[in-house]
């Protein structure tokens, strides 16, 4: 088994304006993969990967799974994976990362309950599509990007009703999945590990960060101890609890920040945190700059972000 990496990095990619989906494609993504890099990472976006060409290994958490071209996967955001292709050979992927809440709630429009339960169940776990498993699927993503790259008349629309399609069908894969363990399926729920224990925990995460959020109650809902569920999530996400819902805030006040004109106080306030210098600390500490001096210079805010790494965390 692979040995755990001590390390996690975060990266953060912006969504373009106006869309679900961000396209990383072309030939600029044939290269080394794994090439002087030794920890894991994690997305703020859902991941879509699809292999072209290359083999190598596929590691979420810290279990391996051998790729080759015409497998992909399906990773939700949070859950720590890493590519990494055979010694002295390239590989070529293409991704696509999706704003799967902002779909959902196309689908579901003002049904907020409705749009949260399928946002949990989509995040419930990634999936690895050996070559020849998940056609239908497949055929979606390769739809995607077509359109994305031809970029004809409402070639967003078309992607969008294909994402949703996608989307749909994860979460039916999810839900029948839970119920029985299929020996078909991409990836079956005893191969998950404590990742799929913690994400009722991150997908609350996400949604509430500008509320006050206490760790008994993200244990409740994975069904943990308080303790366990401490142990468990400095393990795999190389943060605390807290250290890791304020990396949340910080991300979603840089978009606030640079996006609107509201007061840094303000910004503060309404994504969760109680005092100015609390959320002037935490600012420094994850982009590297005070909140005017970042606000006046934003053309640093994707690449400081992208390269912000975590180092192990050794204690509560």
């Amino acid at each position: 088994m692979p040995k755990k990496k001590r390390e996690m990095q975060y990266r953060y990619y912006e969504m373009p304006e106006d869309s679900f989906v961000l396209p990383l494609m072309g030939q600029t993504w044939v290269r080394k993969y794994g090439d002087g890099i030794d920890y894991l990472h994690f997305h703020n976006y859902m991941e879509i990967g699809i292999c072209h060409e290359g083999t190598g290994e596929m590691l979420f958490e810290d279990k391996a799974y051998h790729f080759e071209p015409g497998c992909f996967t399906i990773i939700p955001p949070n859950y720590p994976h890493t590519t990494n292709s055979e010694p002295g050979t390239l590989g070529f992927w293409e991704y696509l990362f999706v704003d799967c809440e902002g779909l959902i709630n196309c689908i579901f429009e003002k049904k907020e309950d409705s749009a949260r339960a399928a946002v949990e169940e989509l995040y419930r776990r990634p999936y690895f599509f050996e070559k020849g498993q998940g056609e239908a699927l497949k055929n979606d993503i390769m739809t995607v990007f077509r359109e994305q790259k031809e970029r004809k008349h409402l070639f967003k629309q078309k992607s969008d009703a294909f994402l949703i399609d996608l989307l749909t069908e994860v979460i039916r894969m999810n839900e029948s999945d839970t119920e029985v363990k299929r020996e078909d399926s991409p990836l079956v729920k005893d191969e998950v590990g404590d990742m799929e224990r913690l994400m009722p925990a991150l997908s609350h995460i996400k949604t509430h960060y500008m509320d006050e959020i206490y760790i008994g109650e993200l244990a409740d809902l994975c069904a943990l101890s308080e303790t366990h569920f401490r142990r468990l999530f400095n393990e795999n996400i190389h943060l605390s609890p807290l250290e890791y819902v304020n990396s949340i805030r910080i991300h979603e006040a840089c978009r606030e920040l640079r996006t609107t004109d509201k007061p840094i106080r303000t910004v503060a306030f309404e994504t969760g945190f109680t005092s100015i210098s609390t959320f002037q600390r935490n600012f420094f500490k994850f982009v590297g700059m005070p909140t005017h001096e970042w606000r006046n210079h934003p053309e640093n805010y994707e690449y400081k972000l992208q390269q912000y790494k975590i180092s192990t965390y050794e204690g509560w």
